[in-house]
């Protein structure tokens, strides 16, 4: 403490430097000639000091506001989820938006989320069913891909994504049949087979 009391403060970088040598300091670290006791440097050094902070303040609200409003850094909602569009009784999907890595959809089912997914196998056809088995949709824990493969995430049994689409005739799990049909660039799902369906999410 006794050494900052005996030494002067420099209000443009913080350090504290002997009385003796605020000039040198002054002259040589910020290109200022300053007077002891000059009224107009001390005006000067606290113009700097300003300009200085008001620049920082305005840097720091142009990184603040690009951050907030990048569209790459906004996130979803639900990234899980894709689009698709209601038209009348059925639920629109393009096909551009279908690739080999599933998407996932929800419908609205008076109230209830029907959840269901489409992707297109290594067949090069279009896939879709609900994301609930007909044996574990009770745990409501759906699917997951594994490279050509669906997984039900609560019993662990895997579908091959070529043969997703189908009615389960086997019984046991399956990932549970939704009909659908292509519409020149749209997969059409009536809404009475989604529907169909909530009770699995009740």
């Amino acid at each position: 403490m006794k050494r900052k009391k005996i030494q002067r403060h420099c209000q443009i970088c913080g350090n504290y430097v002997k009385p003796m040598n605020y000039s040198k300091h002054m002259l040589n670290v910020h290109g200022m000639k300053v007077d002891k006791g000059s009224s107009q440097n001390k005006i000067a050094i606290a113009a700097i000091v300003l300009i200085a902070v008001i620049g920082l303040g305005l840097g720091f609200s142009s990184i603040f506001k690009t951050t907030n409003t990048n569209p790459e850094l906004q996130s979803s909602p639900n990234p899980e989820l894709s689009s698709n569009e209601n038209v009348g009784n059925s639920v629109r999907i393009s096909l551009s938006e279908i690739g080999t890595s599933a998407n996932w959809y929800t419908y609205n089912s008076n109230g209830v989320k029907v959840k269901y997914f489409s992707v297109i196998g290594s067949d090069d056809k279009y896939h879709l069913a609900t994301d609930a088995c007909d044996v574990c949709y009770g745990n409501k824990l759906g699917y997951k891909q594994m490279e050509n493969v669906m997984s039900c995430n609560n019993c662990g049994r895997q579908f091959a994504i070529n043969s997703i689409g189908t009615e389960n005739l086997a019984g046991g799990c399956w990932p549970s049949y939704i009909p659908m049909k292509i519409d020149g660039n749209y997969l059409v799902v009536e809404n009475s087979a989604l529907d169909g369906k909530r009770f699995m999410f009740e």
